[in-house]
C-alpha cells in the first residue's frame, strides 16, 4: 500500500483527499503546516506527497525546495495543488522547485487518482542507461 502525505491548511481540503485516497487503497496522512508536513515527510517517508501552494506558515513552492533539497526525501514524488488559478509563472516555478505536477483543487477525484497513480507507477519504472 503506498503512503501519501497530504500537506494542506483546509480541513475540508483534507479530509475530501483522505476520503479520496483512502477508498482507492492509499494510506494517507494529514499535516496542516509546512512546519508539520517537513517533519511527516522526514520521519514517515511517504511514496508521494499532496501539498497545497498556500499554506499558513510557508509557501509551498519553497516546502517543495527544502524537500527536495534534503538527499533522504529527494527522491519523494510532489504533486502541488493551489485553491485559486496560477499564473504560468508560479506554475513554472513549481515545476521547477522540484514539482511532479501541479494541479487547480477543483479537479475530480477521478483526474486527482489518475495522476496520483500516474506519478507512483513512473517511480517504478526503471531508469535505462544513456
Amino acid at each position: 500500500m503506498h503512503k501519501i502525505l497530504v500537506i494542506d491548511d483546509d480541513p475540508i481540503s483534507r479530509k475530501l483527499m483522505s476520503r479520496t485516497l483512502s477508498s482507492a487503497g492509499f494510506e494517507c496522512l494529514l499535516s496542516p503546516t509546512a512546519e508539520n508536513g517537513l517533519a511527516a515527510a522526514s520521519k514517515e517517508r511517504p511514496d508521494l506527497v499532496l501539498m497545497d501552494v498556500n499554506l499558513p506558515d510557508g509557501d509551498g513552492i519553497d516546502l517543495c525546495r527544502k524537500v527536495k533539497a534534503q538527499p533522504a526525501l529527494r527522491h519523494i514524488p510532489i504533486l502541488l495543488l493551489t485553491g485559486e488559478a496560477v499564473s504560468i509563472e508560479c506554475r513554472t516555478a513549481g515545476l521547477e522547485a522540484g514539482a511532479d505536477d501541479y494541479m487547480i483543487k477543483t479537479i475530480g477525484t477521478k483526474e486527482l487518482l489518475s495522476r496520483v497513480r500516474r506519478i507512483l507507477d513512473d517511480g517504478k519504472k526503471p531508469t535505462k542507461p544513456l
